[in-house]
């Protein structure tokens, strides 16, 4: 054999053993990376900040709302991993949410003199209501593969809330009086001297209003975000979360058969008929848009 062709031979074996070296790393490397990414923590937890905007549907013919609310909560999150791409997403949330309504009712009780506190009134109630939530969800998590540095997701499921707390501002519009008027009953005259240098109208800062709202409540969660890596198994979460409530969250207690306890049925023309005014009950869910931002661990 010349030694042209024993180094042609030589040197296509050397080749074919590098060729073959290298497809075999290749091969390792992507064991290692399915071994990897298989190997990821079944188990992850974090904390999360909850800002929010939040409102009221109203569900009965007679109740208004009025607008939303900006509030502020916070929470803990936990995925319980049972494939490479789904979890089950749970944990618990501690938020506020609310909003603003207007209806017409009657309150007993003068502001304005305190020792007189028979006295009926039919008023228009505007009230900015907070409700204080403590949550456990419990979604089911879709997770993309890490796509550089970002991991996309999207989550669906139930909430249970109870209510700690709930609290409103009020702006009432006195607008009749209710005077003993002997056999005939209540007489009822327009108000005109409750707050006469504002219309009539008398504002009310942190009036308890637990007897007014639901013990318990139940949502439909939906959600969408991303979890951008930082270093190893830390990771940013930001998101952002449809948390649409699913029963109403007034319980009415304030509703009676005589319209010394109902909310009132205004007349056509919005205003109060005092000779013809009719109870019904408030009917409303709660709805919010929350944005959560925090560290997975």
């Amino acid at each position: 054999m010349s030694t042209f062709s024993f180094l042609r031979s030589g040197l296509t074996a050397l080749l074919l053993l590098i060729l073959t070296s290298a497809l075999g790393q290749q091969a390792n490397s992507a064991v290692e990376s399915g071994r990897v990414r298989y190997d990821e923590p079944r188990f992850r937890m974090g904390l999360h900040f909850l800002p929010s905007v939040s409102w009221f549907d109203t569900r009965d013919s007679h109740t208004a709302s009025e607008g939303t609310v900006a509030r502020f909560g916070f929470g803990f999150t936990a995925d319980i991993m049972f494939a490479d791409n789904y979890a089950v997403g749970t944990g618990l949330n501690v938020f506020r949410n609310g909003g603003k309504l207007s209806y017409y009712d009657r309150v007993t009780g003068d502001p304005t003199d305190l020792a007189n506190d028979s006295v009926q009134f039919l008023v228009r109630r505007e009230r900015t209501l907070t409700q204080h939530w403590v949550e456990l969800p419990v979604t089911l998590k879709f997770r993309t593969r890490q796509i550089g540095h970002i991991t996309y997701w999207g989550q669906f499921g139930l909430g249970l809330g109870l209510n700690l707390r709930s609290t409103a501002s009020d702006r009432i519009d006195y607008r009749y009086r209710g005077e003993d008027g002997g056999e005939d009953g209540l007489v009822w005259t327009e108000e005109t001297a409750i707050a006469a240098d504002n219309a009539g109208v008398v504002a009310l800062d942190d009036v308890a209003t637990e007897n007014d709202v639901a013990l318990i409540r139940a949502a439909m969660i939906v959600g969408v975000g991303i979890e951008y890596n930082l270093s190893g198994k830390t990771a940013l979460l930001l998101g952002a979360t449809f948390n649409n409530g699913l029963f109403n969250v007034s319980n009415n207690r304030n509703y009676g058969e005589s319209l010394g306890k109902e909310h009132l049925q205004p007349a056509l023309d919005g205003s109060l008929d005092p000779a013809a005014a009719q109870g019904y009950k408030i009917k409303m869910v709660d709805n919010a848009i929350l944005l959560s931002c925090g560290l997975l661990f």
